[in-house]
């Protein structure tokens, strides 16, 4: 099995460089791999960042701003069969080194890279490309030209450096990069020189990698150049280094005029429509002098007698070390797995998002190769996001199947689910999936239940016949329910049916449905998994504060089913009882009233409650996720007087934190809420008993405080995310099963 040393090459990008080794740790090779990082000159926390990656990896100082350099002490400090080289603001996908190894098994293949998306994750910044003798590249190609790759060939293939791997053997019988070149045309000098020595280049069609393209001394955030001297320098450098064979001085002279020339009217157009300052004219003149004189000087005086520039005897003697292998997140029994969810973080709206996030990252840190598709509001694009690749997929609208016709599936419904799917199949075309999941919410797994092409596994949540019960206006429509409701109904009903596994995450969710949807699951299908979140410091809330305050916390979309009206209820009794009392109202508070043309806050404001609460009662709105987690942090008490909840992942924000919380007697509540123990719960709808609870918890420290500390007892033990990986292996192993059962 080939081993590889991964090089990385970095200057002044600590926090881009701590994504990048952190990609790593989740690459799937059968073989083994070290890593080393050669820090140019930084002045930023790169060292740091790599002090607190060691001994996992080795490391090296390059004192000169030069990536040649840099990359020829990695060649030296290398250890395995090839060196490969990622860019410090790359990102690898799990099978490339798989892909690379592959490349090696032909005889005579000295390189071998593979294709690279641009920042967007999703489209591609370079395919496969081509240079000339003069150092004119071509990356127009669609294909790979292996015909190009023999000795002296005019044109030849080369592979980009962000995502290129070389035979250590052969770099160092060419005498590794150039050092000539600090930056511009190195990786396509030494495939040149490597090419004519005989060997191989291979373009791979996979083995991606995901580039930010990041801005450094000789591009800005644009891509556009700050520094003309090293790209015309080493273009005149490098023409004259391998051209000489295939052109007349005056032709090479005339080229690389032509390419100043170039420059020149780019930089004149980037003036003329203010992406650059006049200032920069005068620059660049300067440093046209300078590259043409440095690089024809240096061009003639290799070309007449050529001397190395790169790897000898004193640098491999200085840098060579033993090698270390690289420790990846490492599951024998890991899946690759698809999560479907429309709502993620950060910009979300409610608990599917936070439960999507919080398993996909607890899957990924059990060593599951996890991608979650999700809407974008702009553009489709990918990140890699808490070891979870995020494909963010713009929706698009897609004719309905036969199928869908005959279950009158909306439209809009429709779209994303066939828009999933579509991503999904993508993703499949670069890998095998084992599963999908997706949650009953708008039946966004109904595209792969009718496609068949995976497992599918259906997440209970509220469905939409609970969501109908506070929401009379449509359920007493007609029209509505004809060509919406009933169908979803429907659909939601074949979606628990038929799948091959359901996800619910209490008993009163399976219990609720079963009556409501008039059916049984079937035993054999259906695993209880409760919801876990991340583990976070915490802070014991003081028992009283400086000033006496004490903050009530409501966190949900400001509606009846979440009983926001009863809340507003109980705030003037819990008001004139416990002037101290303040009451803190995060959610969408833009929802109109059940029936009503208004929301609940502009409710409050023209009944004149706003004025008499003043700063008592503030509706914050929704916030991001840092603004969330400080209010459950500052609170006293957590209240969340839902009408139902299938579960009440609210809660388990709270008691992460180690706060009493207030919910009510209904759904899946009290499978969260221990009555008495870690909180109180109340009848559902009742405003009086919700207000005496409110009240019970501001006028006793101790209580609240005794009530903390079991809810976190409670988080630790039941309803941490680790705990919820981990109860999914056997929920995804049935699924599995009945899918190739099925199949036989």
């Amino acid at each position: 099995m080939i081993t590889f040393s991964i090089v990385i090459n970095t200057l002044n990008r600590a926090a881009l460089l701590q994504e990048t080794l952190e990609s790593l740790c989740r690459l799937r090779y059968a073989g083994r791999f070290e890593v080393i990082v050669v820090n140019g000159p930084s002045t930023d926390d790169s060292e740091q960042v790599i002090a607190s990656w060691l001994p996992r990896i080795r490391s090296a100082r390059c004192d000169v701003a030069n990536l040649s350099v840099s990359r020829n002490i990695g060649i030296c400090m290398a250890a395995g069969d090839v060196v490969a080289f990622i860019d410090d603001d790359a990102i690898p996908e799990p099978e490339w080194l798989t892909e690379l190894a592959a490349a090696y098994q032909e005889p005579g293949v000295g390189g071998a890279g593979g294709r690279v998306l641009d920042s967007s994750g999703y489209t591609f910044q370079y395919h496969y490309a081509t240079a000339n003798r003069l150092g004119d590249v071509d990356i127009s190609h669609r294909k790979s030209t292996p015909q190009l790759c023999f000795p002296g060939s005019r044109e030849f293939p080369y592979l980009q450096g962000t995502n290129a791997s070389f035979l250590r053997s052969a770099l160092l019988e060419v005498g590794g990069f150039d050092e000539e070149f600090e930056y511009f045309l190195d990786e396509t000098d030494v495939c040149c020189r490597l090419v004519d020595a005989g060997y191989l280049l291979k373009q791979l069609p996979h083995a991606y990698v995901h580039h930010k393209t990041a801005p450094n001394e000789v591009r800005d955030h644009a891509r556009l150049p700050r520094a003309i001297y090293p790209i015309l320098k080493n273009t005149i450098y490098f023409s004259l280094k391998h051209g000489l064979e295939y052109a007349t001085r005056v032709q090479i002279d005339a080229h690389n005029g032509e390419t100043a020339a170039s420059q020149r009217r780019h930089l004149e157009f980037m003036i003329a429509n203010g992406s650059a300052g006049e200032e920069r004219r005068a620059g660049f003149e300067d440093e046209h002098a300078r590259a043409w004189e440095v690089g024809q000087r240096r061009g003639v005086r290799h070309a007449l007698a050529p001397v190395a520039s790169g790897i000898d005897a004193a640098k491999r003697a200085r840098w060579q070390g033993a090698f270390l292998a690289f420790a990846t997140v490492d599951n024998a029994q890991a899946r690759t797995l698809v999560l479907v969810s429309r709502d993620y973080p950060p910009n979300h709206r409610g608990g599917i998002a936070t439960f999507s996030r919080d398993l996909a990252e607890a899957l990924a840190a059990e060593g599951h190769q996890v991608y979650v598709i999700t809407e974008s509001a702009t553009h489709s694009h990918v990140e890699l996001v808490g070891g979870v690749w995020v494909h963010r997929i713009a929706l698009r609208e897609y004719a309905r199947t036969c199928e869908a016709i005959e279950r009158s599936i909306p439209q809009e419904i429709w779209n994303w689910s066939a828009t999933a799917l579509a991503e999904a199949r993508r993703i499949a075309s670069q890998r095998p999936l084992d599963l999908v999941e997706a949650p009953i919410w708008d039946a966004e797994g109904v595209a792969f239940l009718l496609a068949a092409e995976w497992p599918l596994v259906t997440s209970l949540h509220t469905t939409l016949h609970f969501s109908l019960q506070g929401r009379t206006e449509l359920r007493d429509d007609a029209a509505w329910m004809t060509r919406f409701g009933t169908p979803m109904l429907a659909l939601e009903k074949e979606l628990m049916q038929r799948s091959q596994a359901v996800r619910a995450n209490s008993a009163a969710i399976r219990r609720d449905i079963e009556q409501a949807y008039g059916f049984r699951f079937d035993d054999a299908t259906l695993r209880l998994v409760p919801l876990g979140m991340p583990d976070v410091p915490y802070a014991v809330a003081p028992a009283t504060r400086a000033d006496g305050s004490l903050t009530v916390l409501f966190v949900g979309r400001l509606e009846a089913r979440k009983g926001i009206d009863v809340l507003l209820a109980a705030v003037d009794p819990v008001l004139a009882q416990h002037p101290r009392v303040r009451f803190r109202i995060i959610g969408d508070d833009m929802l109109l009233m059940s029936g009503g043309a208004i929301s609940y806050k502009e409710h409050c404001r023209r009944n004149g409650q706003l004025a008499a609460w003043g700063e008592r009662v503030t509706f914050e709105g929704r916030v991001d996720d840092a603004t969330l987690r400080a209010a459950y942090r500052d609170c006293d008490v957590f209240v969340a007087p839902s009408r139902y909840e299938s579960f009440g992942l609210v809660f388990v924000e709270a008691m992460r934190e180690a706060r009493p919380v207030i919910g009510c007697a209904a759904g899946g509540m009290p499978e969260v809420v221990s009555d008495g123990i870690n909180g109180i719960l109340v009848a559902p709808g009742d405003s009086a008993a919700l207000a005496g609870a409110i009240g019970t918890l501001a006028a006793l420290p101790e209580l609240r405080a005794a009530m903390g500390r079991a809810g976190r007892v409670l988080f630790e033990d039941k309803f941490i995310s680790r705990r919820m990986a981990q109860d999914s292996a056997p929920l995804y192993g049935i699924a599995v099963g009945r899918f190739a059962q099925a199949r036989q």
